[in-house]
């Protein structure tokens, strides 16, 4: 697409403003909303923004930058805001003098697909994102104990969480995206919506959409919607599954019918680089103090660096397809991370473990749960990080996961989180006041 050919589809579409998005170093939609009168001057990338009011960006002083929009991620919102037609634009974040930033996550993960580019791989990615729907009080907090009591793949036609989640899906068809199928999840009130293949930064673009829609809608219908890894202390968490295609020209460069168990090398060396560096990537893709309470030996969350061709709470699972639908997924990120953040690095980790025939070891048979010291010990499996702080630290000492951030978004990341762990450190939960305040 052209700028002649975007102009005309906002014409032709009767958008009145137009949304210059971006995401912060966290994950956070930001934008910019110009009228579309601005559109020529916006399409030359000459939308700026203060740079030192996004946290995460620049600190202590007021710095210019621009937005640089991808005009193939143009689309129209199916909803009207005071009767006026809204468009968006995902935007790459500039410097004054044009320069990409580098504390720019869709920068990041651009680069770590030009690195994948050199190697002569393309990537395909497919995602599964899970949600809870909650009531909401007169207030307009959400109710966790007023839920549904649904179950995995329930059908109940008068539910108000049905009806949204079909709600979401037109919503995003209308916009463009390929829904490959959505259904109830096994917690009280949690969905799970799935998209089709797509390739890795569209495929980034679209976790994001998809947060803004959800979200979007839920309030619509007088209901908060949250991505949060684990909101019910006795309930499932949720969680990002991402699969994974690396292609080699044509071929699938994961599949070999002669291979051990239908896979490739290259296939398992990606496995190996994702299991040797799961420490530090659990840093980024479950990036919350929260994240942690999800990370636990309970409704199949993966607790250790294995992988499995069925085990549903092993880190990494195979697909029973094989042949050029042989597909690698990754069962441990959640529903909080940066995605452009998080598929940089997981990317990065699969090529190195290409490029150094990281080897993975046998794949588990049965839970992970069951795995004894012994046979951990004797296989080299790792304990994923039991915290914000422990992943914090596996991240300071892994140059591949590091170098795949860059130094800004690093430092300013790891200053944040551990920040963020702190506050929770010395905060006085409830639990301890229910455990303690009375007897002691």
């Amino acid at each position: 697409m052209n700028k002649r050919d975007l102009a005309r589809l906002v014409k032709e579409s009767n958008v009145r403003f137009l949304r210059m998005q971006f995401v912060d170093i966290f994950g956070s939609t930001k934008n910019v909303v110009i009228p579309v009168s601005e559109l020529d001057r916006a399409l030359d990338g000459k939308v700026t923004f203060d740079g030192g009011s996004i946290a995460g960006f620049v600190r202590s002083e007021e710095v210019d930058m621009m937005l640089k929009p991808d005009l193939s991620t143009f689309a129209v919102y199916p909803w009207t805001l005071d009767g006026e037609t809204e468009g968006r634009l995902i935007c790459d974040i500039v410097q004054a003098d044009g320069e990409s930033f580098e504390g720019c996550p869709r920068t990041t993960l651009k680069r770590a697909i030009s690195d994948a580019r050199e190697m002569g791989f393309t990537l395909s990615t497919w995602v599964e994102a899970e949600f809870y729907l909650f009531q909401r009080d007169e207030d307009g907090r959400p109710l966790l104990d007023g839920n549904e009591r649904g179950s995995y793949f329930d059908f109940s036609p008068s539910d108000v969480g049905e009806h949204a989640r079909r709600h979401m899906v037109a919503t995003l068809e209308a916009m463009g995206f390929h829904v490959a199928s959505a259904h109830h999840e096994h917690g009280p009130g949690q969905h799970e919506i799935d998209f089709k293949s797509a390739d890795v930064l569209t495929t980034a673009d679209n976790v994001v959409t998809l947060r803004n829609v959800v979200k979007h809608i839920a309030l619509e219908r007088d209901l908060h919607a949250t991505f949060m890894p684990k909101p019910l202390g006795d309930g499932a968490g949720n969680a990002l599954h991402i699969e994974f295609m690396l292609r080699e020209g044509e071929r699938n460069a994961f599949a070999d019918e002669g291979g051990d168990r239908g896979l490739s090398p290259t296939a398992l060396y990606f496995i190996g680089g994702l299991l040797a560096h799961a420490p530090a990537i659990t840093a980024v893709a479950n990036p919350t103090v929260n994240s942690y309470k999800r990370l636990v030996p309970f409704w199949d969350a993966p607790v250790l660096t294995v992988w499995s061709e069925r085990s549903a709470n092993s880190m990494i699972r195979i697909p029973s397809q094989r042949g050029e639908q042989t597909r690698i997924e990754l069962r441990s990120p959640d529903g909080s991370c940066n995605p452009y953040l998080t598929l940089a690095v997981v990317l990065a980790a699969g090529l190195d473990g290409i490029r150094n025939e990281l080897l993975p070891g046998q794949p588990l048979a049965g839970s992970t749960y069951e795995l004894s010291e012994r046979l951990r010990a004797e296989r080299g499996i790792r304990e994923l990080p039991h915290s914000l702080r422990e992943a914090l630290v596996e991240l300071d000492h892994d140059g591949v996961v590091r170098g795949a951030l860059g130094d800004h978004i690093y430092h300013a990341f790891h200053e944040a989180k551990a920040a963020e762990y702190e506050r929770y450190r010395r905060a006085v939960h409830p639990w301890e006041l229910n455990e303690y305040l009375a007897l002691q």
